[in-house]
């Protein structure tokens, strides 16, 4: 089967006309018709907190990536990058004004803690991406955020990746979340491999189907050494449900971790109130990268699984690591 996808191009025509009468000019404008704008609603915030919880869940996920164009000389666009898995999306705080959903990949018995994403309504602040591998926070005034979900998404050991306020709509009954542009660092799938752009600058869309969801990318490759792009790559990440997987191993490694996250989160929101920039250092992250910063974090998380630790005694070694880890910033 092709997989694949190529985006639709819209084509504006302009119609001249004549008659017996008169000369009319016809003009197709592009602006929304009153009828056309009915179909197109924001939804109420508690409706987009329904739509935000429609998306947990267990499914089967293809991750598909394809270069569509360049614009730099030379460039030879890549093949698509598709590939599948299994996950499990839960909850693991919900609030009417915040929703925290964390994503479990499971590969036959072996669990990896996947991508965090957070949604806050109507933020005060975010952090953004500004290369280097450094996030810097940033104040939202009310008329910025009004009506608006932030959706703050983390990596496999918590740390940072990138943040976009954006809208929850109803469009001709479709419910979906559309980011404005953001930047973000290099894909795991790409960091290996790639070393000629260090920022993706993306919109994001997260839209509800019938038995699942999806995530739709539209990225730009960027090179800051040079301030050229390379491509534009579209991005789609498709959830379905299944209901024949087990994923009792996935359950069994949080039940006996979601304690040591749990640290982990509150470290780094801490770090992130007391200080204006944070930076990591930049690796490779290949499998045997012990330098790593999620890798430290992962051996770390096996220390504490399943084992009475106190809370304080968590907290010691996790702030001790995340400042060891830190290139910019500390956890005071």
């Amino acid at each position: 089967m092709n997989l694949r996808f190529i985006p639709a191009l819209l084509t504006l025509i302009v119609l001249g006309g004549t008659s017996v009468h008169a000369q009319e000019k016809t003009v197709i404008t592009t602006q929304p018709t009153t009828q056309q704008q009915d179909f197109i609603q924001n939804l109420s915030q508690a409706q987009a907190h329904q739509a935000i919880l429609k998306m947990v869940g267990e499914y089967q996920v293809t991750f598909r990536f394809e270069e569509i164009y360049s614009v730099k000389s030379g460039y030879d666009i890549l093949p698509p990058d598709i590939s599948k898995g299994f996950e499990t999306v839960f909850v693991i705080e919900d609030t009417p004004n915040k929703v925290s959903l964390q994503h479990l990949l499971l590969a036959g018995e072996h669990v990896v803690k996947h991508w965090r994403q957070d949604w806050e309504y109507e933020p005060t602040s975010m952090w953004s991406y500004v290369g280097n591998y450094q996030w810097k926070k940033v104040q939202l005034t009310k008329e910025q955020s009004k009506g608006k979900w932030l959706q703050t998404v983390w990596q496999v050991d918590d740390s940072p990746r990138y943040a976009a306020l954006g809208n929850w709509t109803s469009d001709h009954g479709i419910e979906a979340w559309t980011s404005v542009e953001t930047n973000r660092p290099l894909p795991r799938r790409e960091l290996t491999t790639r070393d000629d752009y260090d920022i993706i600058s993306g919109i994001n869309r997260q839209a509800i189907t019938a038995d699942g969801w999806v995530h739709e990318q539209n990225n730009i490759k960027f090179d800051t050494k040079t301030q050229k792009p390379l491509a534009r790559e579209l991005g789609l990440n498709q959830y379905e449900r299944v209901t024949k997987t087990d994923f009792k191993p996935a359950y069994d490694y949080w039940e006996k971790n979601k304690s040591y996250w749990a640290e982990v989160r509150a470290a780094w929101d801490k770090a992130f109130q007391q200080n204006e920039v944070l930076g990591l250092e930049f690796t490779r992250q290949k499998d045997d990268d012990k330098k790593a910063h999620y890798v430290q974090f992962m051996n770390q998380a096996k220390e504490f699984a399943d084992k009475k630790a106190t809370k304080q005694q968590m907290d010691e070694k996790i702030k001790k690591l995340l400042n060891q880890e830190l290139t910019v910033g500390q956890l005071k």
